[in-house]
């Protein structure tokens, strides 16, 4: 095949695709009428239902999608639900067996506006799935890895590698100086202290996923596994800090640039990584607080799945709020970062305190109800109620299905991935800073596309002299 050609890969059979949709339109009728009481499900049946709902929407995208498993929609889809519906199904399956666990979701968990937390996940989960499964086309086009320049990819990779060392090297040296690098309980006592720290910690996670996702997208056979080693090894120490979402979601953005250049591991492979992964979240769940991990003895991987799927709290937070009286926000969560962003160049355009702007939700929520994260869900709800997260996640879907749509090219796989950092990162914390952090991703990789461009250029010259 030449260099210039483009493979014609096609899905999987429009049966498929037929099945789903018509499965999933069922599975959204029947939690719209669960959801406004046509029929009663008392809440261990809701649980069930709702862990049935997730796992057959998860199999029915993966036979569905052009690209299975791999595919943005599908990886995207499944993360969110460990998030949203892991505490669920572990309760559904009465195999939660963590005593803290246990105690901490006692004050939550069996509340009716957890019940009804629930219902709005299944709506989200069942629009997401749909609106992906409609748009999705039954065939992909495939631009091969050689099509484009072995310097550039080359250049490219190396710069995304020295970004990744350079921001571990940082997080390394700021938490050991500072004294939390052995426990998570160190660390959340230093962000209280001083705040301007987790901003930092912030951006440094996220510039590693930057670094991360470029590796990825520029990576062929021959380049070497270094920056793949340096992140690793960065993982195991900041997960057993504690850092599970600051390494997963990265983690998963790369997952899904491989899967676009068509690298992906084998599924046997993948099953064995996820059961380590939760085996090992378990584990560092019962010893981050104080760093002592001489006395675990639980390895059970639901226990991990059930503390993941606490985010459910933030959803249950804001129908309490509702319940309370707050009024719903009409979008401005959505629309205060980027109004907060053009109040900088603008003249005249007024900038809340961040302290007293309602609509900035990692605030609200902070001083709410605590550090617990918030969620897609919450936010759509918050915003425009029920058929917000309806609205929102079809959404979501739509867009997902679109770039899943789009056929592999290493540009725009490159600025495709730096925005889904943020995106994925969002699946348990608001919409705040996806703007913000979505532009300084884009212009991070513009600016190495431009070095790496111009080197090529400057190669071609003096080869051609």
């Amino acid at each position: 095949m030449s260099t210039n050609s483009v493979a014609f890969i096609p899905n999987k059979p429009l049966f498929y695709k037929v099945i789903g949709v018509w499965l999933v339109s069922l599975a959204g009728l029947i939690s719209f009428a669960a959801y406004f009481d046509v029929f009663e499900a008392p809440r261990h049946t809701l649980e069930v239902l709702t862990t049935a709902n997730w796992l057959v929407l998860m199999v029915l995208m993966a036979f569905a999608l052009p690209k299975g498993i791999w595919s943005i929609s599908f990886i995207f889809f499944a993360a969110f639900g460990v998030f949203h519906g892991g505490l669920i199904m572990a309760n559904a399956f009465e195999a939660i067996t963590d005593e803290d666990i246990q105690y901490q979701i006692s004050f939550w968990f069996f509340n009716v506006e957890t019940e009804n937390a629930i219902h709005l996940v299944n709506l989200g989960m069942t629009a997401f799935c749909l609106a992906a499964m409609i748009l999705s086309k039954s065939s992909i086009l495939s631009v091969p890895p050689q099509q484009s320049s072995d310097v550039f990819n080359r250049r490219m990779f190396h710069m995304g590698g020295l970004v990744l060392m350079l921001m571990v090297g940082i997080f390394f040296a700021l938490s050991i100086s500072l004294g939390v690098i052995q426990s998570y309980g160190a660390y959340l006592n230093l962000l209280s202290m001083v705040p301007i720290y987790g901003t930092i910690y912030a951006y440094i996670y996220l510039l590693i996923g930057l670094g991360l996702v470029v590796v990825s997208v520029s990576y062929r056979p021959g380049f070497g596994w270094l920056y793949f080693a340096v992140f690793a090894v960065w993982a195991l120490v900041a997960f057993k800090l504690g850092l599970r979402g600051e390494v997963m979601f990265p983690g998963t953005v790369a997952a899904c640039m491989l899967g676009r250049r068509m690298i992906p591991i084998k599924t046997p492979t993948l099953i064995v990584l996820v059961l380590v992964f939760l085996v090992a979240t378990g584990i560092v769940k019962n010893a981050r607080i104080s760093g002592d991990y001489s006395a675990v003895d639980s390895i059970n991987p639901l226990n991990a799945v059930a503390e993941m799927g606490s985010s459910l709290r933030a959803v249950q937070e804001v129908i309490k709020w509702r319940k309370q009286g707050d009024d719903l926000l009409l979008g401005g969560s959505y629309w205060a970062p980027i109004e907060r962003q053009l109040a900088l160049i603008i003249p005249g355009l007024n900038r809340r305190d961040v302290k007293q702007d309602p609509r900035l939700l990692n605030i609200v929520v902070q001083e709410r109800a605590g550090p617990i994260g918030f969620s897609p869900v919450a936010e759509a709800y918050i915003n425009f109620g029920e058929k917000g997260v309806v609205f929102i996640f079809a959404l979501l879907g739509a867009i997902m299905a679109t770039l899943d749509n789009r056929p592999s090219r290493v540009r725009f796989d490159h600025f495709l991935g730096v925005a889904l950092v943020p995106v994925f990162i969002m699946i348990r914390n608001s919409f705040t800073h996806v703007p913000v952090q979505i532009i300084l991703g884009m212009v991070l990789v513009w600016g190495m596309m431009f070095v790496a461009s111009s080197r090529i250029d400057m190669y071609s010259d003096s080869n051609r002299q």
